[in-house]
């Protein structure tokens, strides 16, 4: 059995995790940590005909990519060695693309069993501080739609 943690290097995120770990050492679950860089934060490639030096666009974008990517591993592995002091299986895999898009392809290539994420809650409204608005992100929104396994938001 596997749970997908989708897993931005936030809080929300390692809030997952953490139920992810409890779930996984109960149920003898493996945890698979997913890490996607979306190329929304990259400039398009169509801007690119405009653009009077392309060349060092195009360097600028590939140098960013692989720091993200470096970012990115060095991030899932910190998460990695501490959830396996917990004696869970586990292991990450590191996507580019769409977010939701490479979530849901992600969950159905694997087989995994459930996808387990996190949300963030928006602060509270008009200075009151015992209401806090929640609201799905859209990553979160569109997986939990989108989805043909069961997801867990946890807050």
């Amino acid at each position: 059995m596997k749970i997908l943690v989708p897993h931005d290097g936030s809080a929300a995120s390692d809030r997952a995790l953490r139920k992810a770990i409890s779930f996984g050492k109960r149920l003898n679950y493996e945890i698979i940590l997913l890490h996607v860089i979306d190329l929304k934060l990259l400039q398009s490639d169509t801007i690119l005909k405009y653009m009077q030096k392309k060349r060092l666009l195009i360097k600028a974008k590939t140098d960013l990519l692989k720091f993200l990517r470096m970012g990115g591993q060095s991030m899932l592995k910190r998460r990695i060695v501490s959830s396996k002091k917990h004696g869970v299986k586990i292991r990450f895999s590191l996507r580019i693309g769409s977010t939701s898009e490479v979530i849901i392809k992600f969950a159905k290539t694997e087989k995994v069993d459930f996808i387990l994420m996190g949300s963030r809650a928006f602060p509270p409204l008009h200075g009151d501080k015992y209401q806090r608005l929640r609201i799905l992100g859209s990553v979160a929104r569109n997986v939990s739609e989108l989805s043909d396994c069961p997801v867990m938001i946890v807050k």
